[in-house]
């Protein structure tokens, strides 16, 4: 979700309010309103249901005590994050375009106008736990496998929490002026007989240094410059670092492999990442180049601004289905959890009927020719992933 995503909506509703009170519209958003109510009023809210589902399910399956690592509490942080992005677009980005196009939910569209001001912050302070959380997990597995002397005393458990702990209480500090930004204005409508609501700028919005300081500048190199520079980086070096560890694959012990496997989903998680919101930054450089005025009645760059939000739910809704592909631990635990595969004996040992040790006894009879003799069978399954 951008920085400028509200400015979309609250134009939107801005326009939409003017045509009840009978004035023009500069900007003929027809098209872009179609267009959006086609990409976030169908796509994005189907994405978002499954999204949420599937984030929800990588709670589970992560918190499950075989899943449990350093890496996991980060991933459990960012499917929380995720989950509330998804929530927050579809009702408060995608759900509106539903009434601008196709005139129902009236009084949800009217409510969404009141709610905006303050659940937006907390759409940003999610946007902006995603972004940090994610580059921590990537800085982490960057210090496990290229400096893994050093990954003993910083990649722990109790290390990993505080620096969750961080990531949350810095998202909301840095996000505490958008609470600021927005107020919701009501005006009288001769056509409705009733008040009408608006969303618009506070003083503190409409303010020139903030808007050029925190905005523009600020947003972009906190939210989108840094973050991205430094993933990049770590990325290369991560792909590097399992490139060479697969040409020595013959060399490698079992907790090596599973180590670089570990390496690789994350490194296809940083990649869909940077891909997802790679259109968001340029849209947000655009913004900060343009008058955003002639921006807004360019069906084109709504056009495009509207595909970039589109690709930020994809990015928070996808995570589950690369944890499946790509992570077979993942697959067996969730299987287990959920019971959609029966567990099958992986060793058989035969014992003589004079052993006491049961592990699983299926007691069964046999015919060795000179009588009946007795054997148990006993079952062990792997517990090993």
């Amino acid at each position: 979700m951008q920085a400028h995503t509200e400015v979309n909506m609250s134009d939107i509703a801005n326009e939409s309010s003017n045509n009840y009170t009978g004035m023009d519209d500069s900007c003929g958003s027809d098209d872009a309103v179609t267009f959006q109510y086609y990409t976030w009023g169908i796509v994005a809210n189907i994405v978002s249901a499954y999204g949420i589902i599937g984030n929800i399910l990588s709670i589970i399956v992560l918190r499950h005590r075989q899943m449990r690592n350093s890496t996991s509490y980060y991933l459990i942080s960012l499917a929380v994050y995720d989950i509330l992005l998804l929530l927050f677009m579809s009702l408060f980005l995608a759900l509106p375009t539903i009434y601008l196009e196709k005139d129902v939910m009236e009084d949800y569209f009217f409510a969404y106008q009141y709610m905006h001001p303050y659940v937006y912050p907390i759409a940003l302070i999610a946007q902006t736990g995603t972004v940090y959380t994610t580059l921590a997990f990537t800085v982490e597995r960057y210090i496990a496998v290229c400096k893994p002397l050093h990954a003993a005393n910083t990649c722990t458990m109790s290390r990993t929490k505080r620096v969750i702990i961080f990531i949350f209480v810095a998202s909301i500090a840095y996000n505490i002026p958008r609470f600021l930004e927005y107020r919701t204005r009501e005006d009288w409508s001769d056509a409705y007989n009733r008040t009408i609501p608006s969303i618009e700028f506070t003083a503190v919005g409409e303010n020139q240094v903030f808007q050029e300081v925190y905005f523009i500048y600020l947003y972009l190199c906190i939210m989108f410059l840094i973050p991205f520079s430094l993933l990049t980086v770590l990325n290369i070096l991560l792909i590097r670092a399992v490139n060479k560890a697969r040409k020595t694959r013959n060399y490698m012990s079992s907790s090596n492999t599973k180590d670089t496997s570990l390496t690789v989903m994350l490194i296809v998680v940083i990649n869909v990442f940077l891909a997802c919101q790679f259109p968001a930054l340029v849209d947000n450089i655009i913004v900060a180049l343009f008058d955003y005025g002639d921006l807004k009645c360019s069906v084109q760059w709504v056009r495009f601004t509207t595909i970039s939000n589109l690709l930020v739910v994809v990015n928070s809704a996808v995570n589950f289905i690369l944890y499946c592909i790509l992570s077979k631990r993942f697959r067996r635990v969730f299987l287990k959890i959920f019971r959609l595969k029966k567990s099958r004996p992986k060793y058989k040992f035969t014992v003589h009927n004079q052993s006491s040790v049961y592990i699983r006894n299926n007691l069964h009879l046999r015919n060795l020719g000179y009588g009946t003799r007795l054997t148990n069978y006993f079952e062990v399954t792997s517990s090993l992933l």
